[in-house]
């Protein structure tokens, strides 16, 4: 090899170098705070209709009264859940009737009672909205934890998240698919205001 054909064979080099870069890449970025939607990925892909799920108020603080809205392209019945950042699961609505495409706030204004405020340790708060087309009964009075409780309005279970999940999934596969849809979101829960 001559002394000239080695700059030859540098140039092609050095333009492939400077065109691809010979920096190692970004790193990613990070997670965001924000929500994630279908989470638990329940979403019924057979469904005939669409069910939607959001956070009307970010961030989640404990002790700060929770506000979703809640959509179902069908006529049927909402069914809301919630897995806490403790882990536990319990039900805030059960067998909400309503329109297709009506938008449904939680709480309800027409329930005053009705309020779910996340408690400590701060983390994430998971919320699932099933909605079906005839009502869902999946929990017996033995599932209810809080059940003696007088003026009660949220139903907590007898059972950890996965545990409510994995009945939730093995009760929706006894369905017709047609009938059914779910979506779920986790939301950060951070300390309540003023305190890091």
């Amino acid at each position: 090899m001559s002394r000239n054909s080695l700059p030859a064979m540098i140039l092609p080099l050095i333009a492939v170098l400077s065109i691809t870069g010979c920096a190692t890449p970004p790193p990613p970025p990070p997670p965001t705070a924000g929500p994630v939607a279908d989470s638990l990925r329940l979403g019924n892909p057979k469904a005939t209709f669409a069910v939607a799920l959001r956070a009307e108020r970010e961030p989640l603080r404990v002790g700060d009264p929770v506000q979703l809205s809640l959509r179902a392209t069908t006529d049927g019945y909402l069914n809301l859940y919630f897995i806490d950042s403790s882990g536990n699961a319990g039900q805030l609505l059960t067998n909400y009737p309503v329109q297709a495409n009506e938008i449904v706030f939680f709480p309800p204004a027409a329930n005053k009672k009705l309020a779910y405020a996340p408690t400590a340790p701060p983390g994430v708060e998971t919320f699932i909205l099933v909605t079906t087309h005839r009502p869902l009964n999946l929990f017996g009075r033995r599932d209810i934890k809080n059940l003696k409780r007088p003026r009660t309005p949220v139903a907590e279970f007898n059972l950890t998240g996965p545990q409510f999940v994995n009945r939730l999934r093995g009760a929706m596969r006894q369905w017709p698919s047609q009938a059914w849809n779910a979506d779920s979101i986790r939301l950060p829960l951070l300390p309540p205001a003023g305190r890091s």
